[in-house]
């Protein structure tokens, strides 16, 4: 094997002195004459510009032998010798955040939209896709009376469990609300009266859209659905219940947002040392599958 180069040391770089010695007696044996002698001769400055250059070409070749291995690659090269051994890098990924939106039925909530924690500093989200707040899917909805008539059946469709309440001969809104609050008994939902004397139903899990059907001589003062929205920032951002309240971007309809804790944490993109011990973890949980790591295993 070559003292230089790939040996069983490694790559192993000539260095700049040992070129210039090299070409210095070389070229005095071709000439018959000791060229290394005045070192601010023109033929000597030659020769050690040119092992300079020549240095540096060694150099560059250490790191292409280096980005061959995971342990010594850097950057694209380390991404380039991951894939070999079919693993990537984690790239860079946005907290996702599912948000309450409060506002009337039939709001459309554009891609993009814009809402903010209101902390100090505000960490502001994008809504993923359009969406449109409607009452067959929402968590919550606030329920009055469109019409009141007597002896009348008044309807309300949870998910496929139907409840019904039937007016008297002389009723009030305030008697159907009271009606209907009494004829929900569902366990999945809560049902109260706020202090507009509307229905409030809400369902217990926080984090499901429900279908909520009404009669036609009942509708919605609003509904809650559920959307999601992205940080705008890459990242674990972990912020607490009920510091996401502002709207930035103003949406005709929206008029409330709110989240209640649970989120998809983000991650930054891996550095060179993850990516490095992510690859080895990788790698070793891949290779206990392989038939040849049981077969040595045995």
């Amino acid at each position: 094997m070559p003292d230089y180069g790939v040996t069983p040391q490694g790559f192993v770089p000539k260095r700049l002195d040992v070129i210039l010695s090299e070409m210095t007696e070389s070229i005095s044996s071709d000439l018959g004459i000791s060229v290394g002698i005045d070192k601010q001769s023109y033929l000597n400055v030659l020769l050690t510009d040119i092992a300079d250059k020549m240095a540096e070409l060694w150099e560059v070749a250490q790191d292409v032998y280096a980005s061959a291995y995971p342990s010594m690659a850097e950057g694209t090269s380390l991404d380039n010798v991951g894939q070999l051994g079919g693993v990537t890098r984690e790239l860079a990924e946005r907290s996702f955040y599912p948000i309450h939106c409060t506002g009337a039925e039939g709001t459309a909530v554009p891609a993009g939209t814009v809402i903010a924690s209101n902390t100090n500093p505000a960490v502001n989200f994008d809504c993923s896709e359009t969406s449109t707040l409607l009452r067959s899917s929402c968590n919550k909805a606030v329920i009055k009376t469109a019409a009141v008539q007597a002896n009348t059946a008044y309807s309300v469709a949870l998910n496929t469990q139907v409840y019904t309440f039937t007016s008297g001969a002389s009723p009030s809104a305030s008697d159907v609300i009271t009606g209907l609050s009494a004829a929900i008994t569902s366990e999945d939902f809560t049902c109260t009266i706020n202090s507009d004397g509307d229905l409030l139903i809400e369902a217990k899990d926080l984090q499901s859209n429900n279908a909520v059907v009404l009669s036609s001589n009942l509708t919605t003062e609003n509904v809650t659905c559920i959307l999601t929205f992205a940080s705008e920032e890459y990242g674990d951002i972990s912020l607490p219940a009920g510091t996401i309240t502002s709207i930035v971007t103003a949406v005709s309809g929206l008029s409330a947002v709110y989240n209640y804790g649970d989120y998809t944490p983000g991650q930054l993109r891996e550095t060179d040392t993850e990516f490095r011990k992510s690859y080895t973890d990788k790698i070793f949980n891949m290779s206990s599958y392989m038939l040849a790591s049981i077969k040595a295993a045995i």
